[in-house]
């Protein structure tokens, strides 16, 4: 039997504590597999990708492919005229789209929100973070958050019931996971202020500033109260 001394146990808190310290880990808005059919109102050639972050730095592709899965993702007819189309989508009063916050050790280990989670709900994420709760982030994985004093650990699966798959996991410290989400809103309101904006208003301004409010009550309101 392998016997760790105490020493050995403060040597490896050390080395875990020097670990977390150097992390990289960040959390970004994004949103998941956007495969939908592509507006006629959108010229360019959609160019498909298993998730996009937004953020104010978003390319037009970007926001294309977020529109493409927005109106598709609401059942929109997107074979009718962009204000028509526009028009439609702006009747309801809430809308779904298959993303949320993801979480990233680096751009090659991360964790996404699973089937069925939406961007809608990422509000909920950041006030369960904040409550120091596991939030809902989708299922078939099941991604699920343990909190363990000063520091977070995000895993791909809940470890509880998982016993096929391969578990992986991304820590934080709570302090900064709580300024990455932080972060995150500046991001989906930069996103929103700023390349969606812009790429509307180029075809019709009046359209962009309806739009804008729209996409704050849809996104952000949830966020906003549970501040206040």
């Amino acid at each position: 039997m392998l016997y760790i001394t105490p020493h050995s146990r403060f040597i490896l808190r050390i080395i875990t504590s020097l670990r977390r310290c150097i992390s990289i880990s960040y959390t970004k808005p994004v949103i998941t597999e956007p495969y939908h059919e592509c507006p006629v109102w959108i010229e360019s050639e959609i160019e498909l990708k298993e998730y996009i972050c937004l953020s104010p730095e978003s390319s037009e592709h970007d926001v294309e492919l977020f529109l493409m899965h927005l109106f598709g993702y609401n059942n929109i007819d997107v074979k009718q005229s962009m204000n028509a189309s526009f028009d439609e989508l702006l009747q309801n009063d809430k809308v779904a789209i298959s993303g949320g916050v993801a979480f990233f050790e680096n751009e090659e280990n991360y964790i996404m929100p699973s089937c069925c989670c939406g961007l809608e709900e990422w509000g909920t994420v950041y006030t369960s973070i904040r409550n120091r709760i596991s939030p809902w982030m989708g299922h078939d994985p099941s991604p699920g958050i343990t909190y363990l004093d000063d520091y977070v650990r995000v895993w791909s699966d809940d470890p509880e019931s998982n016993i096929k798959t391969k578990l992986t996991f991304i820590d934080f410290s709570y302090s900064e996971v709580l300024k990455s989400l932080a972060r995150t809103k500046a991001d989906l309101i930069g996103f929103i202020e700023n390349p969606l904006f812009s790429w509307i208003s180029k075809r019709d301004v009046e359209l962009a500033i309806k739009f804008k409010l729209k996409m704050y009550q849809w996104f952000m309101e949830d966020v906003i109260e549970s501040n206040s």
